[in-house]
């Protein structure tokens, strides 16, 4: 090898670099969007979790978590609004509206 530069063994411009034909751009943007799609889940399904550890809204086991806030709702215990917005937004998603102890127990 001697005095050669390593970039002299690879193939593509002078730079080093890649073209830039835009699809690099356009999936670094898909990943971004995902990062934060998946953020933005990993945060409403730690609040639902946090619903289903409080025992203040009484048992969780054999209730839908919709099914326990609204158990929670007419009995004045005061279940998070968020936690009702969350579930009408993913109401057909079973990660959203199963308990956390239903796949444990």
């Amino acid at each position: 090898m001697g005095s050669e530069k390593i970039t002299s063994h690879f193939k593509g411009s002078k730079s080093g670099r890649r073209s830039s034909t835009g699809k690099g751009k356009a999936k670094a943007v898909a990943r971004v969007e995902d990062d934060d799609e998946n953020t933005e889940e990993a945060k409403y399904l730690s609040i639902l979790k946090t619903f289903d550890m409080t025992t203040k809204y009484g048992p969780a086991l054999g209730l839908t978590r919709m099914e326990r806030w609204e158990r929670a709702e007419k009995l004045n215990l005061d279940p998070p609004a968020d936690v009702y917005k969350i579930l009408t937004e993913h109401d057909e998603d079973g990660k959203f509206t199963e308990c956390v102890w239903e796949r444990m127990v």
